[in-house]
């Protein structure tokens, strides 16, 4: 059991020490049955179930705490992302078990282990390891956006409604409504880089201590451009949270809003909404499970912005070209399922994105500036990386399709596009491998640090 030391200065640094050695990630299933098990064992702790999914999976939360406001976490958002999941059962573990933790802080912990439990049966085929950048991107899950968690909670803006929540999405915002939370914590990951952080607002006291959490744990702080060179920073590595606002500012700029361009709110959007009081904060803590410290090194290059972005971004058109052809060529056999809808159409979102990063370099200030040791990472090996990820999708939906298919025409076009995307694939990740120089983060560090950071921040606001 951790220590708890005064509430003035926690850290909580001693919490490290009761994390598990998960040497895997748990299964829908295994988290189901720990948390059923845990209910039993406290009475302190409640297990709730909320329906079940599109696949029939049983949707759950667990609650435990009985604090004077309430904090809402939740894992696995998006399914590939389960290290969220893994940070979520071991608070829920280690506040039934250690009263002065729970007692230190006062909130009621309304916890959604899985919030995609459809989408995370889907990755789970990796969840045991070899943890290698080649077996995570082959197994690798990702639902279309219309299908995930965090675009999809209803939102009413400027004549726009938008009211078609995903199962899970549905039973978040029924405890947003029902529990009124002071913080939100969504709990996700990247597959390679550093940690970085987002926050709904500024929490200028907490930025010291989150930067150094992840560096306690040998995890360097994402000093790149994760994600989107548009991002606001409010400090080194942590970001304002995107709003639905923000797209929607985005997409109208260009005409008229489409719902499938900007579908739903994500959950802070949703609780401002929902919320009679002060809006709640929320806070993500993005992590890898494959780390590189050169995402830390601010080192100036001596090529600019621009040109290592279009460098980059001329090595991936190939690849691209290839992908899009491959879909192209079979997406008439492709079955009806949601990894095949989201391949569908992701390679031509790469493209678009690519050449939209590439015209924003060319034409802004930003873009002569000299370009960073971890901004290269991030351009050349990150964003590279999550193309491959969904390669390792469209690998498995020709699989799926060349198995049910009839024809023995068809079979044959499915076939030969799964050899040729696989030809580019394992060149491409050959690639990275020379070019990087990763090693796998221990699952312990990673929920240490999410841990530990979600604590920080409910210590913070429940005292200022």
């Amino acid at each position: 059991m951790s220590d708890a030391s005064s509430p003035s200065t926690r850290t909580f640094r001693h919490l490290a020490d009761a994390v598990p050695r998960y040497d895997s990630f748990l299964t829908v299933a295994e988290h189901r049955e720990r948390d059923r098990s845990l209910a039993a064992a406290h009475d302190h702790v409640t297990y709730r179930t909320h329906g079940e999914t599109a696949d029939s999976e049983e949707l759950w939360s667990v609650t435990v705490g009985d604090g004077s406001e309430s904090a809402l976490l939740f894992g696995a958002p998006h399914p590939n992302e389960p290290i969220g999941s893994t940070t979520v059962d071991f608070l829920l573990h280690e506040l039934a078990a250690n009263d002065a933790l729970r007692e230190s802080l006062d909130y009621e912990f309304v916890c959604v282990p899985v919030a995609d439990p459809d989408g995370v049966r889907r990755n789970e085929g990796w969840f045991d390891g070899p943890f290698t950048l080649s077996n995570y991107a082959q197994n690798f899950y990702r639902p279309p956006p219309d299908e995930q968690i965090e675009a999809t909670f209803p939102i009413h803006h400027e004549g726009y409604r938008y009211e078609d929540p995903t199962p899970g999405t549905r039973v978040l915002a029924d405890l947003i409504d029902d529990h009124d939370p002071e913080f939100l914590f969504s709990l996700h990951n990247a597959p390679f880089g550093g940690c970085y952080y987002y926050a709904s607002e500024r929490l200028e006291p907490l930025y010291d201590t989150l930067q150094s959490i992840p560096e306690d744990h040998g995890v360097p702080l994402n000093r790149g451009d994760p994600e989107n060179h548009r991002n606001e920073a409010f400090a080194d590595a942590v970001f304002r949270l995107p709003t639905f606002e923000d797209r929607y500012e985005e997409v109208t700029a260009e005409g008229a809003p489409r719902e499938e361009s900007l579908l739903g709110g994500n959950a802070v959007d949703y609780a401002r909404r929902a919320t009679d009081g002060d809006p709640p904060v929320e806070v993500v803590v993005e992590l890898p499970y494959f780390r590189d410290p050169r995402v830390g090194d601010t080192t100036e290059l001596d090529q600019s912005r621009k040109e290592v972005i279009r460098e980059a971004v001329e090595r991936r058109r190939p690849l691209i070209r290839e992908l899009r052809a491959a879909v192209a060529a079979t997406v008439e056999y492709f079955p009806d399922t949601p990894m095949a809808r989201e391949v569908r159409g992701v390679f031509d979102w790469y493209a678009s994105e690519d050449e939209s990063r590439l015209a924003w370099a060319e034409s802004s200030a930003e873009g002569d500036e000299p370009e960073t040791v971890a901004q290269r990472v991030e351009e050349e090996a990150t964003w590279t990386y999550h193309l491959l990820t969904n390669a390792g999708m469209l690998l498995r939906t020709l699989d799926t399709a060349a198995m049910t298919v009839a024809d023995a025409g068809a079979r044959r076009r499915l076939v030969d596009a799964k050899a040729a995307v696989e030809r580019v694939f394992t060149d491409r990740i050959a690639d990275l491998q020379r070019a990087i120089d990763y090693e796998v983060v221990p699952i312990r560090d990673l929920v240490a640090i999410q841990a530990r950071a979600g604590l920080v921040c409910l210590d913070f606001l429940q005292q200022r």
